[in-house]
This record gives structure tokens, sequence and C-alpha cells, in this order.
């Protein structure tokens, strides 16, 4: 088996749980993730799924995950996979069909960082689009290759723009002034789905600047490099982290570099 059979296998198994399972789709477990979010009964049944897959197969896995943190392998690994079990859990609980899994692997080594990502797979449970990017092979959409919008100006652009749990208020001035310099926003509540759906294009760019997305979310920015795209850290440098557990990812993800630099511009002169 390959190994992007063995991560669509292990997409496909959670995605089972969640269809099956949507009665309990507002049940929590009690716990709280390495976070501080409320773990819903499906992202645990959902992440113990895909944790089951990997594990089970012929190659060794270091996991880290959105509800059980870093799970070590006592063996010598041979990828660091990164999951997200549930990507838009709050619009699962409310029955919004906008909800993502995705899986990021990186070959295991001493030091990885995101530009290490071999093949990331990520899908959308209720839409029917599955993604998958392989390094130095383009990005794929149910099977078909996609790439970025063409290049517009910052006026004309639509883009995906989070603003969760952020209030404070040198944040708030600086996300107005940047979503009253574009043409308009659309925001899908999951950050994978804008993320995929920056890289084919339907949106012009995604917009995370909170200091608050988990490194798992790798499978995303990792859509956008990989089929075209660019993407920047808040620092105004081509974004690349390493991949510990409590690593937080900020970025502006955009069709092109231009007009990555020119929302990121606007951010901060706002």
């Amino acid at each position: 088996m390959t190994l992007l059979k063995l991560l669509q296998d292990a997409i496909i198994s959670a995605k089972a749980i969640i269809l099956e399972n949507l009665d309990v789709a507002k049940e929590h477990t009690g716990d709280l993730n390495p976070f501080g979010d409320e773990t819903l009964l499906l992202d645990a049944k959902a992440e113990d799924t895909i944790i089951s897959v990997l594990s089970s197969s012929d190659t060794r896995f270091e996991i880290l995950t959105e509800e059980k943190g870093f799970i070590k392998n006592a063996k010598s690994p041979e990828y660091l996979a990164l999951v997200d079990p549930i990507d838009g859990s709050a619009n699962l609980e409310r029955g919004i069909p906008l909800v993502a899994i995705g899986i990021s692997i990186v070959p295991y080594k001493e030091k990885m960082t995101t530009d290490d990502a071999e093949i990331s797979v990520i899908e959308s449970v209720f839409t029917d689009e599955t993604y998958v990017a392989v390094s130095g092979k383009g990005v794929t959409r149910n099977g078909r290759e996609v790439n970025p919008s063409s290049p517009i100006d910052l006026k004309d652009a639509i883009i995906s723009y989070d603003t969760k749990k952020t209030w404070d208020p040198d944040f708030i001035r600086k996300s107005l002034g940047t979503i009253a310099a574009v043409h308009d926003t659309r925001r899908s509540a999951s950050n994978l789905l804008d993320l995929c759906w920056t890289a084919a294009g339907f949106l012009d760019a995604m917009v995370d600047l909170r200091n608050m997305l988990p490194i798992i979310h790798l499978s995303g920015t990792h859509m956008v490099f990989e089929a075209g795209g660019f993407v920047l850290d808040k620092d105004g440098n081509r974004f690349q982290s390493s991949l510990e557990p409590d690593k937080m990812m900020n970025f502006v993800a955009a069709s092109n570099e231009l007009l990555a630099r020119a929302i990121l511009a606007k951010f901060d002169e706002s």
C-alpha cells in the first residue's frame, strides 16, 4: 500500500465514523484538548480511527493530533503525521455542512519544518471534495489538478479572514482596515477548507494572524504552496515553521506573492 493510499484510507474511515454518528454531533467527552478547547465526541472518535489506521500499517509513525497531542512511537519512526480529525467542530455541532479532515506526513528527522511536508490529504466531509498535495507534483481536487486564481488587485480580492476568539483592540483595528481594502470576504469556519479553496482558486487568499491556529493545520498551507500559491508569515517572510506540538501558525496564504504582501502590508499599516 502506498503512503497516499494509507492516508486516504484513514480519512475515509474517519469520515464514515462522522457520518454514521451525526446523532451525537453535539456531545462532548468532558475533556479539554491540549489547546484548551472542549473535545467533541466525534472529534475523539474520528481521531482514534485515524490513529488506528496509521498505527496498524507497516509504516512507523509518530503522530501529532488535535485532541491527544503528541503520540510517540517506541520504535524508530519513519514519518511524523499531523492530524486534524475535524476542522470545523463548531460547524458540525450546529449542523453546518462545512467540515474537513486533514492529514500531513513529514519524513522523520531530528529537525522537521513545514517545508518537509511530503503528502497532505484534506477531505471535505459533506461537500465531497478530496484535495491531495504531493511534494513536487501539485494539488488535485477529486483527481483533477487545481491552481490558484489569476493575479488581481487587492481591491478586487475575495478572501477568508479569521477573527475567532480575538478581541485585542489593535488586532481588530488592523483586521477592519484589511477587510475594508478587499472586495469581500468569505469564511467557512474551517480553515483547512478555506486554504483548499485558496489553492483551487475559489478564494484569492486566506488570512489567519491570530497566533491561535495549531501546527496540525499544516496540510492547508501545504496545499497552497504545492498548488502554486504563496504563504507569508506575520513578519513578511516566506512561511516556514518548525513542528513542535505547541507551535502556532500565523500566515497570509494567497494566490501569489504580490497579493499576499499587499494584504499583509494593509494589515501592518492599519
